[in-house]
């Protein structure tokens, strides 16, 4: 979610979901602790609480560790997200995300180093193992080390985000520990979710790719729980849209126009002529002329 969930987008989402907790892009502690990439994740503003602040760690740079944590909290966070799930490449390489559920001595390491300093609750997020599925004894060490909550990708690192997820496993996991467990991968639709949950029993969810151009999707959902019905029109949806350009040309200056790109097929997705209209809008440098395309998509038709 790296590019996505930054402060503008959790922003647009605390308007429609109020409670939820969000969280940030990961970040590893080294970024943190040289202040370097990690300052703009660490600005944010108080509305966007609660917020779990994400980060990823390795051997070369856990000493460290605990200032990392002082200084996250010191910015009003109200927890901390051992990310040990991401399966991307170059953060593999690192030997971080997913990659440290293979030595799981060294991750009882860190989550003790955190744990000691820490004075928000800590959570963990994971996969269902890296090469070899070990979820379950991952699980019960990171319950052991006194860990909040977990949250369970239930893919191996190798998979990325495609094949079945294991649904067992993660039933499996609900009955072996006490401590919450959510569930995060392909989680769209209610029903959805309430598939996932009939199977688990899981205590709640990750909502990441599935909010994609649909930042009124926790909203959505909570709505569709309670038996009510949820609608957006195409006009309520651009006009969302052009307050997430505004929001990330603020934050971000003229680069706000390419951070907001990546969220634009999602915007145009269903519409007639998506892709094309999508090829347009893309090319354009000026925030006020984008505007003003996206206003003119009003008249567009769904497919």
């Amino acid at each position: 979610m790296d590019g996505y969930t930054d402060s503008p987008w959790r922003r647009l989402v605390r308007q429609f979901s109020p409670e939820n907790m969000l969280y940030s892009e990961m970040r590893h502690i080294s970024c943190i602790a040289n202040e370097s990439g990690a300052l703009k994740a660490l600005n944010f503003e108080q509305m966007e609480r609660p917020l779990n602040f994400q980060i990823t760690v390795n051997e070369l740079r856990i000493d460290c560790i605990e200032a990392v944590v002082e200084r996250i909290e010191a910015k009003g966070v109200d927890a901390i997200d051992i990310n040990i799930a991401c399966p991307a490449r170059n953060v593999v390489k690192s030997q971080s995300g997913s990659a440290l559920m293979v030595d799981i001595d060294f991750l009882e390491k860190v989550l003790r180093r955190i744990k000691v300093v820490a004075s928000v609750p800590v959570t963990v997020k994971m996969r269902a193992g890296f090469k070899e599925k070990n979820a379950l004894d991952v699980v019960r060490l990171v319950e052991n080390c006194g860990i909040a909550a977990i949250a369970i990708h239930p893919r191996l690192q190798s998979a990325k985000f495609s094949g079945e997820p294991d649904y067992s496993l993660v039933a499996e996991i609900k009955q072996a520990i006490s401590i919450p467990l959510l569930y995060s991968g392909g989680i769209h639709t209610f029903e959805d979710a309430q598939s996932v949950y009939e199977r688990t029993g899981v205590d709640g969810f990750l909502i990441g790719r599935g909010m994609f151009g649909q930042p009124w999707k926790l909203a959505e959902l909570q709505a569709l729980s309670e038996g009510k019905e949820y609608n957006i029109s195409l006009e309520q949806q651009l006009e969302v849209a052009i307050q997430h350009l505004h929001f990330v040309v603020d934050y971000y200056g003229q680069d706000g126009l390419y951070a907001f790109r990546k969220h634009l097929a999602s915007y145009v997705s269903g519409f007639e002529n998506a892709s094309r209209v999508r090829e347009r809008l893309i090319r354009l440098d000026s925030k006020e002329v984008l505007e003003k395309e996206l206003r003119a998509c009003v008249g567009m038709k769904r497919d």
